[in-house]
């Protein structure tokens, strides 16, 4: 789906690290968390591989966390990403308990979005 207006709020929590509650359908599923910037996935997302090697790995850690520097919303203007997401099945949620997933995904492939996320109470 071409959204201008998903893509313009995308735009904007990259370019301004801003963040907020989204519940997008995506290929028939429903997904719900938080909207966050391209710099902020990669840094999260660095932290949680790294921290699953060995020790850590601090040149992994750096290097993934540079896929989200410099220019990351001219890097990445095609794909969404979440934190705490959690995929939604009538009253289910996947993960069912603890912290929701981060979450990547191709913005064309989101038909339809509503603003705030589901919550788990």
């Amino acid at each position: 789906m071409h959204d201008p207006f998903l893509k313009s709020l995308n735009s904007t929590v990259n370019n301004f690290s801003y963040s907020f509650g989204v519940t997008l359908v995506v290929g028939g599923g429903v997904i719900s968390g938080t909207l966050i910037s391209a710099k902020t996935y990669f840094e999260e997302f660095a932290e949680t591989f790294s921290g699953a090697w060995p020790g850590g790995s601090d040149v992994l850690r750096d290097g993934l966390a540079g896929w989200g520097q410099e220019d990351a919303a001219d890097l990445h203007p095609e794909f969404i990403h979440l934190k705490d997401a959690r995929y939604v099945s009538g009253p289910e949620f996947a993960p069912s308990s603890g912290a929701g997933i981060l979450w990547r995904g191709n913005i064309e492939s989101v038909n339809g979005f509503s603003l705030g996320a589901f919550s788990k109470s």
